[in-house]
């Protein structure tokens, strides 16, 4: 573990000489007032439409019957007009413990931790075993996702795929890769602070599968 730095110092971030904060009062009232504009300005944005977040293992969560008991309308759209479409970021293989990375959630609101129902967590590894683990869950999710999909769906995932798992997973979930954009991801703040490049993939149903 790091020492307490209470000195100015070489910032890898922004790439310059930084001091640390002695109060955060200063940016607690820049982010409180830039919080309050940003929700006047979506209060005057919003259209008249349905939310609802939906908690659960989305290798078998039944969406369906999960709406019906939150909101009945809204369930009744889905079930007709079907999903257009998913914008997701999935966890990459053998980078991060979710769970432990948000704990302090966990303790705050009393959630129940469910670390090994995690897809591709860090404790796992990024051996072979994990990478094959990461397929079989990714094409899980995707498989019960198209129970809930319009027939001409559109699904963007955000990966960084240096293991080349993507197509495996399109393949398996009856899918087909139609684009990537690439997409580079630099100022990390993380322990390894290398910039990498991430990918979104474009999947839509694969007609001759």
């Amino acid at each position: 573990m790091n020492e307490p730095i209470s000195t100015t110092y070489y910032c890898s971030k922004h790439g310059k000489i930084c001091k640390p904060l002695f109060s955060i009062l200063k940016w607690w009232k820049t982010y409180s007032q830039d919080t309050i504009k940003r929700l006047f300005q979506y209060d005057k944005l919003r259209k008249n439409t349905f939310q609802s977040f939906i908690t659960g293992d989305s290798r078998t969560l039944d969406i369906y019957s999960v709406l019906k008991k939150k909101n009945p309308e809204f369930a009744k759209i889905v079930t007709t007009q079907k999903i257009k479409g998913i914008f997701s970021s999935p966890p990459y293989v053998g980078l991060i413990n979710y769970h432990e990375q948000h704990a302090y959630a966990y303790d705050l609101f009393g959630f129940e931790r469910k670390d090994d129902f995690e897809i591709g967590p860090l404790f796992k590894g990024q051996g072979k075993e994990a990478k094959q683990s990461y397929i079989l869950g990714i094409t899980e999710v995707l498989n019960n996702c198209k129970k809930y999909l319009a027939e001409d769906f559109d699904i963007f995932l955000v990966a960084n795929d240096k293991y080349n798992m993507y197509s495996t997973i399109a393949d398996n979930s009856g899918m087909e890769i139609v684009n990537q954009y690439k997409r580079p991801v630099l100022n990390r703040t993380e322990k390894d602070k290398g910039a990498y490049s991430e990918t979104i993939f474009h999947f839509k149903k694969n007609i001759n599968g």
